[in-house]
């Protein structure tokens, strides 16, 4: 068989880029059967180093172009221009990214289904991220052969906006944190220990509240920093840092002059398990979310995950986290008042936490997709 799959996403460090890159990853090694023709294609990012050495396999196959997402949008969502078996030859089936929907002469389609905000939320992104996604989905519910959802709450959004998708043709497959968040804890504790220091004194921060992802309306980020400021007024002589982590998306941006706030900017990945490792927790409280990777890698390292009662992150958390109304700042500063005061509370959910995590897999995702691929 021959597997195409769209790679474009994974040079821009999203989480669909994180989803995308470990799924190729783990299919490649458990896969060395079926043949894999990797389309990427970006304008100014080169390919990522992880992907090139994945490409010295015998079985991979890696098909690089200089056209940028706009440009294949347009030919391929808009105009049904050039069908994907023009760029890398015949396949059998070929998973195609959040983005675009090319056409295919025989070739059957898979779609992963992340989230349908675009659709259920417009205010929270910018208009060209509505239309690309709105012409994706068009296509996608008339032509993709499969569609892959990342939660059950993602499933149900898809069939309540696209009640013409029989749901026979779709499956939920979770994601997963990668196996270095489950090992940090198989460390022994100096080694654990250090590895926290090390990042603490890198970022300059002291006890720490993380929040983790792209800053964007839907982050809910402007409660969140409300919200621990209110808390600090409660609890003047605590000693602790809200660091936030990730790059900026869109909209208005955070803008602080409070010294225990550290905007940390984009984390390289390396530095990613440290970071959610040495936090007192996680704080998550998103608008909305299709799946909320970052409460499963908190989970993974043992640490504390405050997040919202809605969407997917209700239905990941399940009883390991403490759920709040994402838009009721109380609730929040509540919440981490809490977590902050009760190191019996940390150690019940960072143990909860854990065997939550454990559920949770990229080889059981890749071999869930593979499935897929072979039924087709």
């Amino acid at each position: 068989m021959i597997i195409g799959i769209d790679i474009s996403s994974v040079g821009y460090q999203t989480g669909v880029s994180n989803y995308t890159l470990n799924l190729v990853k783990n299919l490649v090694n458990i896969d060395s059967k079926n043949q894999y023709k990797l389309f990427y294609s970006s304008l100014r990012l080169p390919v990522p180093q992880e992907i090139k050495d994945l490409a010295k396999k015998s079985n991979v196959s890696l098909y690089n172009f200089r056209l940028p997402p706009t440009l294949l949008q347009i030919l391929w969502n808009q105009l049904r221009l050039f069908p994907i078996e023009l760029f890398i030859g015949k396949c059998d089936v070929f998973h195609t990214s959040d983005w675009t929907q090319p056409p295919t002469t025989k070739t059957k389609t898979i779609s992963t289904v992340h989230d349908l905000t675009p659709f259920l939320h417009p205010e929270w992104h910018h208009q060209k991220v509505i239309q690309a996604h709105r012409r994706k989905m068009f296509w996608a519910a008339k032509k993709s052969n499969f569609f892959i959802c990342v939660s059950q709450n993602t499933q149900s959004d898809l069939f309540k906006l696209f009640p013409q998708i029989n749901p026979k043709i779709t499956t939920i497959i979770y994601e997963a944190a990668e196996d270095k968040y489950s090992q940090f804890l198989k460390l022994t504790q100096d080694q654990q220990t250090k590895q926290i220091n090390s990042i603490k004194f890198k970022y300059n921060l002291k006890n720490y509240i993380l929040a983790q992802g792209t800053r964007e309306p839907r982050k809910n980020l402007d409660r969140l920093v409300q919200a621990f400021i209110e808390f600090k007024k409660d609890n003047p002589k605590t000693n602790i840092d809200l660091a936030i982590s990730g790059k900026y998306g869109w909209g208005e941006d955070l803008s602080t002059k409070n010294q225990d706030i550290k905007i940390l900017g984009f984390i390289p990945e390396e530095d990613m398990v440290p970071l959610h490792a040495g936090a007192i927790c996680l704080a998550y409280p998103s608008l909305y979310e299709g799946f909320g990777l970052p409460i499963i890698k908190s989970f993974s390292v043992g640490i504390p995950v405050i997040t919202s009662d809605n969407s997917s992150l209700k239905e990941i958390a399940t009883n390991a986290a403490i759920l709040v109304d994402p838009t009721s700042t109380k609730e929040i500063t509540q919440a981490i008042e809490k977590i902050v005061s009760s190191p019996q509370t940390q150690k019940s959910l960072g143990q909860k936490g854990i065997k939550i995590a454990a559920n949770f897999s990229w080889l059981k995702t890749a071999q869930q997709t593979l499935q897929i691929y072979t039924s087709l």
